[in-house]
């Protein structure tokens, strides 16, 4: 890092009203700077740096008084010169950290003049800075949102210059806004839908350095959807001795899947005549799957999915009939096969 080296006078005259003014001063980490203060007129009282934190401009701290340095910092150094109808004080960081940033006050200590009478002058401190995600002001890293209700994500970044601050969508998908991007901290949603949910990426960026990004996974809470001319599939081939009827669901939080035969609820067979095979992605799908493995069981019926949370339930029946060639469907669904939200092959 290149060490940059500046003098900021700030000029105070004790009998004389002027408004006070604040110079802002930009630095690079590793830098060195001298504020400059001179003061006419008042050569008896004391004349002091002060600091207030950037983070609490209410937590003051006393630099040096009169001729003397307060804080004990290898970095600091402080130069005084005393002349006949004016004084300076020079307030000197060298190797400026970050926790520099501050507005640093020269104050006349006095309290028997004109309160119109201008006795402090500012310099305000900045360091270039690569950006950083505000935690505590940021929206966490999982966000869970109702479906039909609005919501919004947060994200803020600290770094000189002020970062830009932008969203997108995992895959280039389309944000709420209407297009890829939005320029903002606050991406807001009207009314959530289970098409919202997904990967949110919160990027931010300025001139130093590199950016820095923010995920957040937005899940909406919905109740379960199943789409029977595209999910459920039924099998029955005489040449295998057995059938299937499969179902898929999407739904957050995950659903509870029942199978039903003619009405009733079908439970595990301990004679294994079928088995319910189940698994959940991380998409919030669930794949169900109802198999029988005995050719002359009686099997051919309804057969309904029914799935329920605590938002919602939803249910599909099929009738299960003996396979007529060549109108039978051999088309199923593979658990390896099962697609995401955005319709990529599940991985």
């Amino acid at each position: 890092m290149k060490t940059v080296y500046g003098v900021f006078f700030v000029v105070i005259f004790i009998h004389h009203a002027h408004p006070q003014s604040t110079q802002t001063a930009v630095k690079d980490i590793g830098g060195t700077i001298e504020m400059n203060c001179s003061v006419f007129n008042a050569s008896r009282f004391p004349v002091a740096w002060l600091k207030f934190e950037k983070e609490d401009p209410t937590k003051t701290v006393v630099l040096s008084i009169g001729n003397n340095l307060i804080v004990r910092d290898s970095r600091f150094s402080l130069g005084v010169f005393i002349g006949t109808e004016s004084s300076s004080r020079t307030f000197k960081i060298t190797n400026i950290h970050n926790n520099d940033v501050a507005l640093y006050r020269c104050v006349v200590m006095c309290d028997d003049v004109d309160g119109d009478t201008n006795t402090s002058a500012d310099v305000q401190l900045e360091v270039n800075r690569s950006p950083v995600i505000l935690k505590l002001s940021s929206s966490s890293t999982i966000m869970i949102a109702r479906e039909g209700l609005p919501s919004r994500l947060e994200c803020y970044a600290d770094g000189f210059p002020e970062p830009r601050v932008s969203w997108s969508r995992q895959y280039n998908g389309i944000l709420t806004t209407g297009g890829q991007f939005y320029r903002g901290n606050v991406l807001h949603f009207r009314n959530v839908t289970k098409d919202d949910r997904g990967i949110y990426l919160c990027d931010a960026v300025n001139s130093v350095g590199e950016g820095v990004r923010h995920i957040v996974d937005f899940r909406v809470e919905f109740a379960p959807v199943i789409t029977a001319s595209k999910i459920m599939y039924t099998h029955s081939d005489p040449l295998k001795q057995d059938m299937d009827v499969q179902c898929l669901v999407e739904a957050y939080p995950a659903p509870k899947i029942d199978w039903l035969y003619n009405g009733v609820i079908l439970i595990g067979d301990n004679n294994k005549r079928f088995r319910i095979m189940e698994k959940t992605t991380e998409h919030q799908l669930t794949f169900s799957s109802l198999n029988f493995n005995e050719i002359d069981y009686d099997r051919y019926g309804k057969y309904t999915c029914k799935a329920r949370n605590t938002i919602g339930t939803a249910e599909v029946t099929v009738i299960e009939t003996p396979c007529q060639k060549p109108k039978c469907d051999t088309k199923r669904i593979r658990p390896e096969h099962i697609p995401n939200f955005y319709g990529l092959p599940f991985e």
